[in-house]
């Protein structure tokens, strides 16, 4: 029998409040990298700064960055890692914005990165945790 109208809906999974919603345990990273932030201007050119700033956390689609620079949502970035790990510049999103004690934590959805540049991104990382 199937179900009918006006029958109790049950979930069919009840997260309890607290519960990580992550399917993977994430490690706290320590990366140090830099940040290009451009602004339009009104006479139709950019201005820019570079930022330091430190890779947190590695997801499918995203990153989390720390840095003391304040940013605003909605931010494009450009993100530089060392020379050393031959990664070319990302571009990122800023998505999320948590404060902590006069640093900011960003959450950064990576933007057309394509498959090579993940997976050397991910070595490269692999390799600062060891």
């Amino acid at each position: 029998m199937g179900k009918r109208i006006g029958d109790p809906v049950t979930p069919a999974k009840v997260e309890k409040k607290g519960t990580e919603r992550r399917k993977k345990t994430r490690l706290p990273l320590d990366i140090p990298l830099m940040m290009s932030i451009y602004q339009w201007e009104g006479d139709g050119g950019f201005s820019g700064q570079s930022v330091n700033g430190s890779l947190r956390d590695l997801s499918e689609d995203g990153i989390q960055i720390e840095s003391e620079f304040p940013l605003e949502k909605d931010m494009f970035i450009v993100i530089h890692f060392l020379q050393k790990s031959d990664i070319p510049p990302v571009t990122g999103r800023i998505i999320r914005i948590e404060r902590n004690n006069g640093t900011f934590k960003y959450g950064c959805m990576l933007t057309a990165l394509p498959l090579y540049q993940r997976l050397q991104l991910q070595e490269y990382i692999a390799s600062q945790t060891k």
